[in-house]
């Protein structure tokens, strides 16, 4: 609770979720209440399938919006980052992260670029490596 609340507290994210990518995909820590939790498995199943170029094409669903796939180096070693940006009138940025066991999902409060999240989740990335 203390590290999702820490993460909160900065001023640009508003929700994140964190789930595990081993054979048991499960969500780790999720904002309580929030809309990431409850689609971050499916989302999980999405990105870690066998059909990359549909899921690039289709773009993604999180959490229930149609998001766009702007940056894609998730499968890029030492960047393992995705940039999407939900479409229609509330504009959100999520930037999901990739470390050897976890993919973490963050997203911006309204109105704020990718740009903001990408440092918070390169940290937290490099954390979760040690």
């Amino acid at each position: 609770k203390d590290y999702i609340d820490n993460i909160l507290a900065d001023r640009n994210i508003e929700n994140v979720a964190i789930g595990g990518l081993s054979d048991s995909k499960c969500v780790w820590e999720a904002k309580p209440g929030g809309l990431l939790a409850a689609t971050l498995l499916q989302e999980v199943a999405l990105i870690t399938g066998q059909d990359w170029k549909t899921f690039l094409l289709m773009g993604i669903t999180v959490p229930g919006k149609k998001c766009s796939v702007i940056c894609d180096n998730l499968l890029v070693d030492e960047d393992n980052m995705m940039d999407v940006r939900s479409k229609g009138s509330d504009i959100r940025s999520i930037c999901i992260g990739k470390t050897p066991k976890a993919l973490i999902f963050l997203m911006s409060k309204k109105g704020v670029c990718g740009g903001a999240l990408n440092q918070k989740i390169c940290d937290m990335i490099a954390g979760m490596k040690v």
